[in-house]
This record gives structure tokens, sequence and C-alpha cells, in this order.
């Protein structure tokens, strides 16, 4: 273990994309070897000294922030394993926790596989990957990141560690589980609150019949420190087919995506071929574009909203499936020449570039405002993201601060940032959040479908979940963590432990 006090030594540690200010720590531990980790955690237990993990540090919510106590590093756990092929569909690659996704995936790409989470932050480390589940914009066709973490190992606080493999331990009728650790076994008992039926990260999972693995995944680092993990794979396409199309109207980029969902689902269901099968469906709004007009001046004039969209392409139907997405973006009145087509994996790494361009802009402008970034992090069910977008232009309207949306419109999951100019628009921002967190819980949906809660939504989750969701999470975690040393302030107040 290689401890770190000096504070100009340690100042990286103490930022990352939420812009929070204040960070610090009496120190930071760097482990060298996963076996550092069970001592140290033991020790800090003892002397109730509080942990934060840090990755890559490239949150949003400031999950990987201290405010005082230690900070462990696992940027030195960053091994990559072997693809260890099962069948023609499946592989499994074992990595730690350190490992940033854009070497796994390079990795697994030169092998012909993939890893299918695909987060905007390429250069986040797989540990913080799981621990927010997020899953970034292939989600619509491939789900999220739980869909492929086969097993987990992980530490606790009190030193033990255990091997959590997927299909070994669930919980009972009454939410119980029983597992095995070095130290002998634990028990819990999970919350009884109930999450909405939609993509989700906020709270523990707690879902009927839950897997042990599950619990882990998005516990955004309360509840033990995950060191390594065995991921599942997929074959990697052969080709790719997407574009983006600019829309005059946003109702008529609502008609196009809720045509494309509708065919790509039959297509799964029905197990179709040459039929289209949308890999992926990213939405912008007019001030997401125009964020990055002077970066693509080619951008269309009066457009009101954008669509990415991208299949993945196994055979030889390349032309089949093009002649079938021009058909239906013709069908929506859009002009062929307001589309920009991609026929080829660099062509479409292209338009992911642009698509990661907008929040990379926003960034900018946190750093240059110093005022923490405030944004949306929603999703909703089926049939009432018009409803929630139209709030919130509302809200916005009102406001008079600038802002921009863009996200996973696929799964109906959207980021809305707002950006503050000064303190006094901070607080009418956060305020913002609050109340279209509330209309995304009227709506059944939730506050966090992929950032997870960190230390800066805790009122956003407690829209959601109440007073009663913050202490049977406090219960739940110290069950696991009892001297509540984990990523303090994490999901729910600290006050509540």
């Amino acid at each position: 273990m290689i401890i770190k006090k000096n504070k100009d030594t340690i100042q990286n540690y103490f930022e990352d994309n939420s812009g929070l200010r204040g960070a610090f720590a009496d120190f930071v531990a760097v482990a060298e070897t996963e076996d550092d980790i069970p001592g140290f955690l033991y020790e800090m237990s003892k002397s109730k000294t509080p942990v934060t993990v840090a990755g890559a540090l490239t949150g949003n919510t400031a999950s990987g922030l201290a405010f005082g106590g230690a900070v462990l590093s696992l940027e030195k756990l960053n091994k990559i394993g072997k693809v260890e092929r099962i069948d023609d569909k499946n592989a499994l690659i074992t990595v730690q926790s350190g490992a940033r996704i854009c070497d796994v995936k390079l990795k697994t790409f030169s092998e012909g596989w993939m890893y299918p989470p695909d987060p905007t932050e390429k250069n986040a480390s797989i540990g913080g990957n799981i621990s927010t589940n997020a899953s970034g914009g292939r989600g619509f066709k491939f789900g999220v990141t739980r869909d492929y973490v086969e097993a987990l190992k992980v530490v606790f606080s009190d030193g033990s560690k255990s091997y959590v493999k997927r299909g070994e331990y669930f919980a009972d009728k009454n939410g119980g589980i029983t597992f095995d650790t070095n130290k002998g076994k634990k028990h819990i008992v999970l919350p009884k609150y109930r999450l909405p039926a939609v993509k989700n990260v906020a709270g523990y999972y707690n879902y009927p019949a839950t897997d042990l693995a599950d619990i882990f995944i998005g516990s955004d680092g309360t509840l033990c420190v995950i060191v390594e993990a065995v991921l599942k794979l997929i074959p990697h396409f052969k080709e790719v087919f997407g574009g983006i199309i600019f829309f005059e109207t946003r109702d008529s980029a609502y008609e196009f995506v809720d045509k494309i969902k509708t065919i790509s689902k039959k297509t799964e269901k029905e197990n179709l071929k040459d039929s289209i099968s949308a890999m992926s469906l990213e939405y912008f709004n007019k001030n997401a574009l125009l964020m990055i007009k002077s970066d693509y001046p080619a951008i269309p004039e009066n457009v009101e909203a954008g669509i990415m969209f991208e299949q993945d392409i196994y055979g030889d139907n390349f032309d089949i499936l093009m002649e079938k997405w021009v058909e239906v973006i013709s069908a929506v009145g859009v002009d062929l020449e307001k589309v920009w087509f991609a026929s080829n994996l660099v062509q479409q790494e292209e338009f992911r570039v642009f698509r990661h361009k907008i929040p990379e802009r926003v960034n900018e402008m946190i750093r240059k405002t110093n005022i923490p970034k405030v944004g949306t992090d929603f999703a909703v069910p089926d049939g009432t993201l018009r409803e929630i977008v139209d709030f919130c232009d509302k809200e916005f309207e009102k406001a008079g601060i600038f802002n921009l949306t863009f996200g996973h419109i696929g799964e109906n999951h959207l980021h809305a940032n707002i950006i503050a100019s000064n303190d006094e628009e901070y607080k009418q921002c956060k305020q913002m959040c609050v109340d279209i967190a509330q209309k995304a819980v009227e709506l059944g949906g939730t506050v966090s479908a992929e950032h997870g809660i960190g230390k800066l939504k805790h009122i956003l989750l407690e829209k959601m979940l109440g007073e009663e969701g913050f202490k049977e999470m406090a219960k739940f975690k110290k069950s696991l963590d009892e001297s509540g040393i984990l990523g303090r302030d994490n999901i729910f107040p600290k006050d509540y432990l």
C-alpha cells in the first residue's frame, strides 16, 4: 500500500466531473495489490475512519470525492485477463476494478468480442462502471451493465472477502440472503421499499428474488470494495449502419423513435432477419445542437432536434437494412438532405464523437464557471416521455437559465443539463431538478437511471423513497458495513448512520 499525504501530490484526487469543490482527505492509500485492501479496511474500521473508494474519478455525482478520512485508490488494480471463449456466442474476461473501459473494449475487440455497456466516459474504470451500473447509449438493445457481470470479488469493511458468482445466492421471499465469506457467513435482509419498473440505479437493488451480485452493482462504493469482476462478452458485430437525423420539429423526432422502437422490439421478439433492430437511439435538443454548432458547422439551420441511431450488422445484409431505415426516415417526412449516414465503423465512430462532444462542452463550461453541474438522470415508462420533457421545458422557460437536453431516448432516459452562471442561479437549478424528479416519480419513473445518487442527489432520492427509505438503506448498509465507513454520504445522507 502506498500512502500519500502531501497536499500538492493528492490534490488530483479531489476533482471529478461533478464540479463539486472542497473535497479533502487526511491521506490517500493507493492499493498496489488486492491483498493490500482487507487489512487496510479492517484498520480503518477499528478507528472508524471514513474511506472513499476512488477509481478514475470521472463520475457526475461526486461519489468518488472524499470529505475527510481516507481515499482508497484502485488505480493500480488495472490488470485485464485473457478472453475465455465459452461458445460461438459467449465469452468471459476477468478484469480488476481499476481497468479502464476503453482498454477492456480494445482488448476484447482485438479478439472479435465486445463488452456491450457503452458509457459516454470511456476513461471510466470498470469498478466505477459497475458501482453506478452505467450503461450508455447502446443499452436500448443490449441492456445495462448488471446484465454483463458474471461474478464479483469484493472486500468488506471488516476485512472479510467474498467471491460472488451470479446465480449462486438469491433473496428469499422475505428479502433475506445468507452467503459465504472467508471469515464465515453473512446474513442480510433487503430494504422493503418498492423500486420503479424502469432502468434504475437509485436506491439499493431489492427487486423480487434479487441475485446477490446485483446488490453490489450500483451500490456506489457504500457496501464493499469491488476489486475484480468477471464480465460477459458477446461477439462483436461485423459492421454498423447508423446516422444522425435532424428534425424540424420535436414531435417528428418522437414519431420516428416510436416507430423504430416498435419495429426493433418485434424484430428481437420474433428473431426476424433483414429487419430494423436499433442498437442505440440518442436524442439531442436544439440547445444541445447549438452548443456544438461551432464544432460541426454542417448542422442544418432551423432544426429542433436530432437523433443518432445505430444498428449492428453481423451478416451481408447491409444494403437491405439501409433501404429499410431510409424507408422509415422518409415516412416521417424527413428530408434526406438533413440526414448524415454512416456506412462503416470508422464513420459511425465519428458520429459517436459528435454525441460525446456535447457533455464535453458542458464540462468545459462547468470548469469555467466553477459552479457544480446540475443535471437530470431521469427515466420514465413508455408513453410518458413527452409529458416530462414538456414539463422540463416549461420550468426552463420560466427560469431563463441556459439549458440543454440529450440522452438515451430509446430507454426514455434523458439528461437535462442546467448551467448556472452564479450562486443564485445555482439555487434555482437545484430546485428545478427537485421539481423534475418529483414529476418523474409521479409518472412511475426514477430520479437516476445510470449516474447514481452520490453526494449531490439525496433530495432527489428522497422524493422517490422518502425518509423511511433512507432509514431502511442505512440499516441495510450497516448489516454489511457495521462501522459505516465506506462511501459516507453517498446515496443517502451520512446523518442517517
